[in-house]
């Protein structure tokens, strides 16, 4: 036990008892013993009344000074991995979670990597309460190949996630609500699941500014208005430039993480994807040269 830890102060840890009742003696002062100190339903007091008097007998007369040389030598070795430990996570700054480069922590040596586990939750914001040996080597399990997208739950409402080739430490989400909102052509629409402002407008046929916030569509197609809904699975895509196929695989080839899928926007016309936002718009709904109607749709943060 450390002298200081956090707020707590132990001016005599490593003072014996002995010590300290000879020079209340020399001070002809006396003391108050706590009666719990000999019970021994506690295990603190079956460990320093049986256990330790017992080995002392059977195998060392100094087991104490040993014990307490040892600790000296263990807490100076502690120091220095936490250092190291400190030096290894520089780079990382955590912002709403942490994360780490999955294939950097799988070279580092084993009690390295345990460490690095251990203060990487710390860092996102766990106590470490009730995180056992399991948990680490769980969360180390997520280094193997092969492991995008697989999590380990930490005790506290922590959770260790495999994104790639990158081992995020978070807070575990909330599950995110599904919504469904009308944004009429022309309008805007307020979406407060995703904190964002969605807007349509007509504009110049010679429009094409586009960008990942950003689409032109054919009016005529779109209709009076479009949903805008979260994504699900079975959703199937054809976004220019990018081969048609289900949202889900087009989210791998783009390497969105899985803790973002479930909220992604997506914006349709009857039954049928115009855009998913970020991406490229839908090949059924790119304006032609026989377009009438222009519309270009785009989302803002609220």
């Amino acid at each position: 036990m450390s002298p200081v830890s956090e707020s707590a102060v132990r001016p005599l840890i490593e003072t014996g008892r002995a010590q300290v009742e000879a020079y209340l003696k020399g001070k002809d002062q006396g003391w108050r013993s706590d009666a719990s100190n000999l019970d021994l339903s506690f295990a603190r007091n079956r460990l320093r009344h049986r256990v330790i008097p017992l080995l002392a007998a059977e195998f060392n007369v100094n087991l104490l000074e040993t014990l307490d040389r040892t600790v000296h030598i263990l807490e100076a070795e502690d120091a220095l991995i936490r250092a190291i430990t400190a030096d290894w996570l520089r780079e990382e700054q955590p912002a709403h979670e942490l994360t780490i480069d999955a294939s950097a922590l799988a070279s580092a040596p084993l009690g390295l990597a345990r460490r690095v586990i251990r203060e990487a939750l710390r860092r996102a914001g766990s106590q470490l309460h009730d995180v056992a040996f399991e948990h680490i080597e769980g969360i180390r399990g997520l280094l193997e190949p092969g492991k995008s997208g697989k999590l380990v739950e930490i005790p506290g409402g922590f959770q260790a996630v495999r994104e790639f080739d990158r081992l995020a430490f978070r807070p575990s989400p909330t599950p995110c609500p599904d919504y469904d909102y009308e944004l009429k052509i022309p309008g805007s629409v307020h979406i407060p699941e995703l904190g964002r402002i969605f807007r349509a407008e007509i504009v110049d046929k010679s429009a094409n500014q586009t960008c990942p916030e950003r689409v032109i569509v054919d009016g005529d197609s779109v209709g009076p208005y479009v949903r805008i809904r979260n994504w699900k699975p079975g959703d199937y895509y054809r976004p220019v430039g990018w081969p048609a196929g289900k949202v889900k695989k087009l989210f791998h080839k783009a390497r969105i993480p899985r803790s973002h899928r479930a909220s992604w926007p997506v914006l349709i016309a009857d039954s049928t994807i115009v855009w998913v936002a970020s991406f490229p718009v839908s090949r059924d709904f790119v304006p032609g040269g026989r377009s009438q109607r222009i519309v270009a749709i785009e989302t803002v943060p609220s």
